[in-house]
């Protein structure tokens, strides 16, 4: 079986050319990549990724906690985001590992993934986990910011604060006056900035803000977002009164949907749905076409994985970075009469 000496030698180059040709750790001109390709198929040699891991001292590549809702299902915002990641990993000669098995609290539980690092999706309130990572020095990435707030955690996230803000007074202007939240898990820190966004909005337009309208995901009570929307609206649409409602995602607004036909009520006249999630195929096939907040998930992996690539380079660099997220407007909202 040729080695990569072989190929080196008969292409008149260094090993660490012919890896990087491979790995693409580094630039090499097309013509020396060319040849170098060439050598190795004439000779039959093929990358070993176990064995240049153990050269190297790194296994090259990057772990994505991302895990699944209890139905298995992956929504658009996940997919995008694992593309952006990908994208970017894959430049730099990363593969990335893609966990999507349920999140374990059990610290006994908690094994250490054939990875350089970890970029970990919805950091929840004094997030026990990032603790546990920064003691087995594994580099890790948020994608949502840290609780309590750390600068010597490198995260990526929107402006979410600002986001829930501009929704709520976009419905505020339109003249709604009670406005139901579908907010994500009570223990995720998207959660608290979000509803602290919608709140503010409430007291600019000087009105009260019902803390009885805030409703959360529970991963206990709910098989999927779809269900936790669909059972929101069917318990509370005859006990409240509100004529708008914001759902934490594109998901949890079809749940709405679906009640709002079976109960009979018109969207939007007489509710208007916003998703703080946009995906865009989605939106455009939903009747009405569902007005929703755009988060840019890909562009959100993206910036995640550049940020991991820095720390496991140096994990004395820490960086954040925000994504500012925009509302897009459709068709799924109404203006309500001020009487």
């Amino acid at each position: 079986m040729a080695t990569i000496d072989d190929v080196a030698r008969k292409a008149g180059v260094s090993k660490g050319t012919v890896s990087s040709v491979f790995s693409k750790k580094r630039p090499i001109s097309q013509q020396v990549t060319e040849r170098v390709l060439e050598v190795a198929k004439e000779l039959g040699y093929f990358p070993n990724h176990i064995a240049r891991s153990l050269s190297i001292k790194k296994t090259m590549i990057a772990g994505l906690r991302i895990p699944l809702s209890s139905d298995g299902t992956m929504s658009a915002f996940d997919s995008q985001m694992i593309n952006g990641v990908i994208k970017e990993c894959s430049k730099q000669g990363y593969r990335v590992l893609l966990d999507t098995l349920p999140e374990q609290d059990d610290p006994t539980l908690f094994s250490q993934d054939p990875v350089d690092g970890i970029i970990m999706l919805n950091p929840r309130k004094n997030d026990t986990r990032i603790g546990r990572y920064n003691q087995m020095g594994i580099p890790l990435v948020l994608v949502g910011r840290p609780d309590p707030l750390d600068d010597s955690i490198s995260y990526v996230d929107n402006n979410n604060t600002e986001a829930a803000y501009q929704v709520g007074d976009y419905l505020l202007r339109s003249g709604h006056k009670s406005v139901l939240f579908l907010n994500a898990s009570s223990d995720m820190t998207v959660a608290y900035d979000r509803k602290n966004g919608l709140m503010e909005a409430f007291r600019h337009h000087g009105l009260p803000f019902s803390e009885e309208h805030v409703m959360h995901y529970n991963r206990k009570l709910h098989v999927s977002g779809t269900e936790y929307g669909y059972m929101s609206i069917m318990d509370t649409f005859e006990a409240m009164n509100y004529s708008a409602v914001i759902t934490d995602t594109d998901r949890v607004a079809l749940g709405v949907l679906r009640a709002a036909r079976e109960l009979g009520i018109e969207v939007p006249e007489r509710l208007s749905v916003i998703a703080l999630s946009n995906d865009a195929t989605l939106a455009q096939e939903i009747n009405p076409k569902l007005t929703s907040v755009e988060l840019s998930a890909d562009l959100l992996g993206a910036e995640a994985a550049k940020l991991l690539i820095e720390k496991m380079n140096d994990m004395s660099m820490n960086r954040q970075v925000i994504i500012h997220a925009k509302l897009v407007v459709r068709e799924s909202c109404s203006t309500q009469n001020s009487s």
